[in-house]
C-alpha cells in the first residue's frame, strides 16, 4: 500500500523539521570526527610505544645475558652497562673539600688485602674510586669496579660494611 501525503503543509513542516535538525547534526558529526582523530592518534602513539618497549626489552636481555657479571654485584635488569660517556665522568678524579687522601698502598699485596688495609687506615667511609686511588691502581672504570666488587665481598664476609650508597668502612671488631 503506497503512501501518500494529502497535504502540501505536511511536507513543508516536515522540510522544516529535518532542516532544523540539519545544523545539530553537523555538529555533532564534527565532534565525533575530532574524537575519533584523537583515539587514532592516541592508538598509534600506544602503538609506538608498545613496539620501542619490546625492542628495549629484547635488546636489555640479550646485552644482560652476554655482558660479563661484576663478582659479588647484583644485576637488576635495569640497564645492562653505563653508557661510556658516564663511565668516563665516573672514574675522572674528585677532589674532596677537607680530606686527607691516603697514601698509595703497595702493590705487592693482593687486592682484597689492600682494600683492607685501607679500610682500616681510613677516618671516615670510602667510596670505590677512593679506595682504588688511595691503591694507587689506574682510575679506569674497569679498575674501579673491580675494587667495588672487592668491597662487596668485604661486606658480604663481614670484613667492611656499607655506611651509605656507594660509602663502604671496615668492619668494626
Amino acid at each position: 500500500m503506497a503512501t501518500t501525503i494529502d497535504a502540501p503543509d505536511g511536507i513543508h513542516s516536515t522540510i522544516e523539521q529535518l532542516q532544523g535538525e540539519l545544523p545539530g547534526l553537523e555538529s555533532r558529526k564534527q565532534e565525533l570526527e575530532q574524537e575519533l582523530a584523537a583515539v587514532a592518534q592516541r592508538l598509534e602513539a600506544v602503538r609506538t610505544a608498545v613496539e620501542s618497549l619490546k625492542t628495549l626489552s629484547t635488546v636489555t636481555a640479550a646485552a644482560t645475558t652476554a655482558a660479563p657479571k661484576t663478582a659479588g654485584r647484583k644485576e637488576t635488569g635495569t640497564t645492562a652497562q653505563r653508557p661510556a660517556s658516564r663511565t668516563a665522568k665516573k672514574a675522572a678524579p674528585r677532589a674532596k673539600a677537607g680530606k686527607k687522601k691516603a697514601a698509595p698502598a703497595k702493590r705487592a699485596k693482593g687486592l682484597t688485602d689492600g682494600v683492607v688495609e685501607i679500610l682500616s687506615k681510613a677516618k671516615s667511609a670510602m667510596k670505590a674510586s677512593e679506595v682504588n686511588q688511595a691503591l694507587g691502581r689506574p682510575e679506569t672504570a674497569g679498575q674501579i669496579e673491580a675494587v667495588r666488587g672487592t668491597l662487596e665481598r668485604l661486606v658480604k664476609a663481614a670484613q667492611a660494611r656499607r655506611t651509605g650508597r656507594g660509602l663502604y668502612e671496615a668492619a668494626q671488631g
